[in-house]
């Protein structure tokens, strides 16, 4: 099977790009009339609030980087903050009221086209025409941003940003207990349940007692998307004909696989419990899990974190990144970041349109973004002779710094050239960041190669959003599924696996399957050649790395 379905696509790639995952918004006030062309406009803009600004600095809404902003930029700008993982309802509300903001940032895709469903966007092909260089000149460049903010309509919705492609989740296996116990990386769904046997059975942190497990959690936490991606077992998928595939995908052969680890005893038996994945990631930093996946996303903050407890808990601790083994439906790539980044909206209401171009204009620039990535040349940072930014005081870095990256969300840090790439971010003096740079690198060769990618059809960034009634039925009849599932699992002779394909089966049918299935399938007929697939992302990721590899 080759590694992708390729489809034909309107638009075609014509350039790089990337940036740092980051949410950004800000609040409303009026539009001021200014005199004369250049005059200052007055906006609103939500911003982020994730509790992260250090005592002493200010709120999310009023801060060195907002009044920076404010002296620097193109507009004044009022900020109003939004709880991060309450977005949708904080917007209802401030759109109920009429008092959302003119500038919307919102990660959430699904949020982003409720808005567009309830027409409280405004669109931007004339504005952006008419008012803009700087983020006119990027969608030339990247004609991918102008193919991801389309609508429905035909019209353009939506803003965003060029983010670099890398894995967003890595498989580790404890290297040290595969020597210790003279075994091999698996590279086959059979080999890895020998090997995690292996780390369960034969003591391999050499304490004399029985309190190992060769793999880490089941069902919550990174690790259970790991199964997921090894069987392609998704939702929607894309099939060998190009055409979209609906319903419970190769669950069935992914839980045939999970049963076996659980009836091995590789596993913890107790993995329903823990209902956030939290027991099992400690059990891995405390150095008894083989094997184990993290969302790394660019592998800085993992360092800092994850891997900086595991190294001083477990300091004989060797990981290697594994390759994700071969299964009975084929073999598989991690989930990758999305380089085609949807990230900010206008409310449809917004008094001075002109003046929020600019100050969108303003944070596309390359200058402000590095500005938020760095901090001030000369504070925060300097410069080599090379031209690396390497951070003079990272007390000062963290204090001031670096809670201040969901003001960037606009930033496509690849415009930087060679030091906006990934692997140039580690220093290498520090221990972690060193053996953190190792990992980067050897997740890069294991995840970025010619295989599908196990997510299904593309990115959930890049899905449509199913009407009301439709999503509520997906909800409930997955959710129904997943249970069914779960008990073959853990069923034993009571429940086996072929009866929960019998129970899901019905399930799907009886629970909306078949109209959740004509659905994505008559988006398909109309919107393949506009949708951004995995295929895209590798052509996107392969020129990214001939620019890197030319620098």
């Amino acid at each position: 099977m080759s590694m992708f379905n390729k489809l034909p696509k309107v638009m075609l790639i014509a350039g790089l790009g990337g940036t740092l995952l980051a949410g950004c918004s800000d609040g409303k006030e009026p539009a001021a009339e200014g005199e004369g062309a250049e005059a200052r406009g007055s906006i609103s803009s939500t911003i982020y609030d994730r509790g992260s600004v250090p005592n002493g600095m200010g709120t999310i809404e009023d801060n060195m980087w907002s009044k920076w902003i404010n002296e620097n930029g193109p507009a004044d700008v009022k900020f109003v903050a939004i709880p991060r993982w309450e977005s949708q309802s904080k917007l209802n509300v401030l759109l109920a009221s009429g008092s959302a903001p003119d500038l919307i940032f919102e990660f959430g895709t699904n949020i982003r086209n409720q808005l567009f469903n309830q027409k409280q966007l405004m669109p931007l092909d004339d504005l952006i025409e008419q008012h803009s260089v700087e983020y006119k000149a990027l969608m030339e460049k990247y004609p991918q941003l102008k193919q991801a903010g389309l609508k429905s309509d035909g019209k353009l919705y939506e803003v965003g940003r060029m983010n670099e492609v890398y894995p967003l989740t890595s498989l580790f296996i404890r290297e040290d207990w595969l020597e210790k116990l003279g075994l091999d990386v698996p590279t086959t769904e059979e080999e890895m349940i020998a090997v995690a046997k292996a780390f369960t059975e034969q003591d391999p942190d050499g304490n004399g007692v029985d309190d190992t497990y060769g793999l880490g959690g089941m069902k919550f936490g990174d690790t259970s998307g790991v199964y997921k991606y090894m069987f392609n077992a998704n939702w929607v998928n894309l099939g060998d004909d190009g055409e979209v595939q609906v319903g419970p995908n190769n669950m069935k052969e992914a839980t045939e696989f999970k049963r076996t680890l659980f009836q091995a005893g590789v596993v913890d038996k107790d993995f329903l419990s823990d209902k956030d994945g939290s027991k099992s990631r400690q059990d891995f930093l405390n150095g008894k899990i083989g094997m184990y996946a993290y969302m790394t996303a660019d592998y800085l903050s993992f360092s800092s974190r994850e891997l900086d407890t595991l190294m001083n808990n477990v300091p004989e601790a060797r990981l290697k990144v594994m390759p994700l083994p071969k299964t009975s439906v084929g073999q598989f790539n991690t989930v990758w970041n999305n380089p085609v980044q949807m990230t900010a909206v206008v409310n449809a209401r917004a008094k001075n349109p002109e003046a929020i171009m600019k100050y969108i204009d303003y944070l596309v620039k390359p200058e402000t973004g590095r500005t938020f990535r760095n901090g001030i040349e000369g504070v925060h940072y300097k410069l080599e002779e090379n031209g690396k930014p390497v951070i003079i005081d990272p007390d000062k870095y963290k204090n001031e710094v670096n809670w201040a990256a969901d003001y960037s969300m606009l930033y496509s840090r690849l415009e930087e050239g060679k030091y906006g790439y990934s692997e140039t971010q580690f220093n290498e003096e520090i221990p972690v960041q060193k053996e953190a740079l190792r990992l980067f690198r050897e997740a890069m060769e294991a995840y970025m190669v010619d295989l599908p990618v196990g997510e299904g059809l593309t990115h959930s960034e890049h899905m449509p959003q199913l009407p009301k009634e439709l999503q509520v039925k997906f909800t409930n009849v997955t959710t129904a599924v997943d249970d069914i599932y779960t008990r073959a699992i853990i069923g034993g002779s009571n429940y086996t696996v072929e009866q929960a394909v019998v129970d899901a089966e019905k399930q799907w049918e009886t629970g909306g399957g078949p109209e959740i299935v004509s659905w994505y399938e008559e988006w398909w007929s109309k919107e393949k050649d506009n949708v951004l697939i995995w295929s895209d992302f590798y052509d996107i990721y392969e020129q990214q790395q001939a620019a890197f590899q030319a620098e």
